[in-house]
C-alpha cells in the first residue's frame, strides 16, 4: 500500500503540466456534481416514504486516486481506485419494510439505528462488512420469520419467548440477529444486545469474587453494559419510574426516580454497577409498558468452561460469574420479563469457541463428534438449555435471496463480474449457503483484479 501511494505521489509531482492538473480538477468537479445529483435523485426511494440518508461518507481521495490512474497508466484495486457504491436507492430496514414483498431485496440499516448497533458492537465479520459505503444486507423469509416472532411474543412473559437461532456454519444466523435487533430499535423495544459474549468469559476483564452471592463480580463488564444500554435507550429508560427507594454505596434515588437515572450511574461507578445491572433487570422484569428484548451472539460461549481461573488456578464456570449469571438466569427461565423476548445465536465460525458437548446435548442439536455413554454432561448447563424454543435458519438462500446479495456485492464493486453465469457458479457450488457464497465471490474477484 505505501509503495503504491509513494510511487502515485512521484507521478503527481513529476507531472508539471498546467493542462494535466486542469484536466484532474475539472474531472474531479464533474464527478463529485454527478454523484450529488444522482445523490439527490435517490433522497426520497424506498423505505416507506421516508428520507434517506447516506449512511457512509466517501473516501476524499478515491475520486483522485482514480483519475490519477487514468493519467498514469497504473492499475489500481476496486476498493482503491472507486468510492464506496451509494446505496440510498435501497429500500431502508424499516418495520413497514419488512414485508412479503421485499424479500430477496437488499436493504440498508436506518442511519440512527446503526449508529446504536454500532453503540453495542457488531460481530467482527459483519462489522467489516458494513462499514464499507451504506450497510446493508439482504432480507430474508427468515428475516420476516423471525421478526413475526417478536411480534407475537410482545406482550407475554420472556419464559415463554426464549429463543436459539440453529443453523450450520455460515447460514446467516449473526445477520438475522442484527436485523431482529434493528426491528426491535425501530420498533420502540427497549434492547440489550450482545454482539460478542466471548468477552464475557475470555478472561480479559477484571474480577472478583463476591462472598455475599458466592460468585465472582465483573464490575467493568457489568458497567459496560449497562453505558451501552444506556446510550442506546436513554429516552425510553426515562419513561419508567423505579418502584421504590434505592440505595447502592454513595447513590441515593427517590421512590419515583426514573430508570435512566439508575442506569447512569451504574455505568460511571464500578464499585456499584453489578447489583446495578441486576436491579435494573429486575426492574424491568415487572413493568409491562415497554417490551424489553434481549440478543446475544456467541451464546455457545455460556455452555462451556471460561478462561477464568480461580487463585489456585481452578477452572470457573460461566454460571459463578456474574454476567452470565444473570443472563442464564433469563434465557433458563429462572427469571422473566413481563413483556419481553431473548433470542441468541451460536457462532461456529469462532475457533476459539466451539460449542461443548452440554451445549449440543441440551439443545438437542446433532453434535460435530460422537457422545458415547462414557461421555460426561454438566448438569448445570444442561439445565440452562430446558425450554428454549430452536428457530431453524435454512442452509443456504432461497434463488430470489441469493440474486439479492449478488446484486449487493457486485453494486459495492466486490464482485469483478456480474455475469448470470457467475452468479449461478457460485450459487451451485456454494449450495446457497451465505458464507460459502461470499467467500467464492470473494475468491473470483480477486483473481480478476490480481
Amino acid at each position: 500500500m505505501s509503495g503504491l501511494l509513494t510511487q502515485l505521489s512521484r507521478s503527481v509531482l513529476s507531472s508539471a503540466s498546467a493542462s494535466t492538473s486542469r484536466a484532474l480538477s475539472t474531472s474531479a468537479v464533474a464527478a463529485k456534481a454527478a454523484a450529488a445529483k444522482a445523490r439527490q435523485a435517490n433522497a426520497t426511494k424506498g423505505g416507506g416514504g421516508r428520507t434517506k440518508v447516506r449512511s457512509g461518507d466517501p473516501r476524499s481521495w478515491c475520486g483522485v486516486a482514480a483519475n490519477i490512474s487514468q493519467s498514469t497508466g497504473l492499475v489500481l484495486k476496486t476498493a482503491l481506485a472507486q468510492e464506496p457504491a451509494d446505496l440510498t436507492d435501497l429500500v431502508q430496514l424499516y418495520p413497514e419494510s419488512v414485508i412479503p414483498l421485499n424479500v430477496g431485496k437488499a436493504s440498508t440499516f436506518p442511519r440512527n439505528t446503526y449508529d446504536q448497533l454500532k453503540t453495542f458492537g457488531l460481530p467482527t465479520r459483519l462489522e467489516k462488512e458494513l462499514a464499507i459505503g451504506s450497510p446493508a444486507s439482504v432480507v430474508r423469509q427468515a428475516t420476516l420469520d423471525l421478526v413475526q416472532t417478536l411480534e407475537k411474543s410482545k406482550g407475554g412473559s420472556s419464559k415463554n419467548a426464549r429463543y436459539l437461532l440453529n443453523g450450520v456454519r455460515g447460514s446467516g444466523k449473526s445477520t438475522l440477529l442484527v436485523q431482529a435487533v434493528s426491528y426491535a430499535l425501530e420498533s420502540g423495544w427497549l434492547v440489550l444486545y450482545a454482539p460478542r459474549a466471548e468477552k464475557w468469559t475470555d478472561s480479559s476483564s477484571q474480577f472478583a469474587y463476591n462472598a455475599a452471592s458466592q460468585t465472582f463480580h465483573q464490575p467493568e463488564l457489568s458497567a459496560s453494559l449497562l453505558s451501552k444500554f444506556y446510550a442506546v435507550n436513554r429516552d425510553r429508560l426515562a419513561t419508567v419510574a423505579l418502584p421504590e427507594a434505592l440505595t447502592f454505596g454513595e447513590h441515593k434515588f427517590a421512590a419515583g426516580s426514573k430508570l435512566d437515572e439508575l442506569v447512569s450511574a451504574g455505568s460511571k461507578d464500578e464499585l456499584v454497577s453489578v447489583p446495578i445491572l441486576e436491579k435494573v433487570l429486575e426492574i424491568l422484569g415487572k413493568q409491562t409498558q415497554l417490551p424489553v428484548l434481549i440478543a446475544l451472539d456467541d451464546v455457545q460461549t455460556l455452555f462451556g468452561t471460561s478462561k477464568y481461573r480461580t487463585p489456585t488456578y481452578e477452572p470457573v464456570e460461566p454460571y459463578h460469574l456474574s454476567a452470565p449469571r444473570l443472563f442464564l438466569d433469563y434465557f433458563s427461565g429462572r427469571k422473566s420479563f413481563a413483556n419481553g423476548a431473548i433470542v441468541t445465536a451460536p457462532s461456529l465460525t469462532n475457533t476459539k469457541i466451539f460449542p461443548s458437548v452440554d451445549f449440543y446435548k441440551g439443545f438437542g442439536i446433532q453434535p460435530r463428534k460422537a457422545i458415547t455413554e462414557y461421555t460426561k454432561f454438566n448438569e448445570h448447563h444442561l439445565a440452562h438449555a430446558e425450554g428454549v424454543k430452536k428457530i431453524e435458519v435454512p442452509f443456504g438462500l432461497t434463488g430470489t435471496e441469493a440474486a439479492g446479495m449478488f446484486e449487493l456485492w457486485t453494486r459495492r464493486g466486490w464482485v469483478a463480474n456480474g455475469a448470470d453465469d457467475v452468479f449461478m457458479g457460485g450459487f451451485t457450488a456454494a449450495a446457497g449457503n451465505p458464507l460459502e457464497l461470499a467467500r467464492g465471490w470473494t475468491i473470483s474477484h480477486q483473481t480478476h483484479i490480481a
